[in-house]
């Protein structure tokens, strides 16, 4: 008849090298002759990030909005954390926010022209550009503060739509794109761009783990 042991954190030998559990058996409870140990089953949780600026330097991007006749540049830097897409997205939609490139609604929604999400039909990363109107439709109202607002540069003077711009290899795996502009020209309608590669949004693919030596202290 198996008999199960159960090992977790309180098992952990703590000699900083996180990698050997000890436990203990009460008494004399324990008799080993003829008996063969494995490894029944195993819950490992994730905890690594898939955004990180120093393991894997995938964290940064740039937003290039239109603004009255020109362009503006927002740099992203994501904080260092376990990402899906719609996390990415959300911060994208910060830094509009904060910069100002965004419409508010009759409804008090913030409307954003750029959008990222996860395709899975095609496996993989869409963005999703729609074009800055050359001046607030019916309804709408401009943001407090930033670029498109009263006090700002202003909405662009020709209908544009926004582009990403992906300048580092490492986040570029990330969305599944290779280094780049998206859309490649600037454009004045709507357009999406799926990833033209397999995206690995995290870099870590798969974990290996082993139980080569079962120790015994008699």
């Amino acid at each position: 008849m198996a008999s199960f042991v159960k090992l977790d954190s309180t098992n952990l030998v703590q000699d900083g090298y996180h990698s050997t559990w000890k436990y203990s058996f009460p008494g004399s409870a324990a008799y080993f002759k003829d008996v063969t140990c494995a490894v029944q089953s195993i819950s490992m949780y994730n905890s690594e990030y898939n955004i990180d600026s120093l393991q894997f330097w995938n964290n940064s991007f740039k937003i290039e909005v239109p603004t009255a006749a020109t362009t503006s540049t927002i740099s992203i830097t994501l904080a260092d954390g376990i990402y899906n897409y719609a996390d990415i997205n959300r911060s994208i939609q910060t830094a509009l926010v904060n910069a100002g490139t965004y419409l508010i609604d009759a409804s008090g929604n913030n409307v954003f022209y750029i959008q990222l999400s996860e395709n899975s039909v095609y496996y993989a990363a869409q963005f999703d550009f729609s074009a800055a109107p050359t001046s607030l439709p019916t309804g709408y109202s401009h943001p407090a503060a930033g670029l498109y607002s009263l006090g700002g540069t202003g909405l662009p003077t020709t209908t544009r739509v926004p582009r990403v711009i992906i300048d580092t290899a490492a986040f570029s795996t990330v969305v599944g794109l290779t280094s780049g502009t998206y859309p490649v020209s600037p454009a004045t309608v709507a357009s999406a761009q799926l990833s033209s590669i397999i995206p690995q949004i995290h870099p870590t693919s798969s974990y290996i783990v082993r139980c080569d030596i079962i120790k015994m202290n008699t």
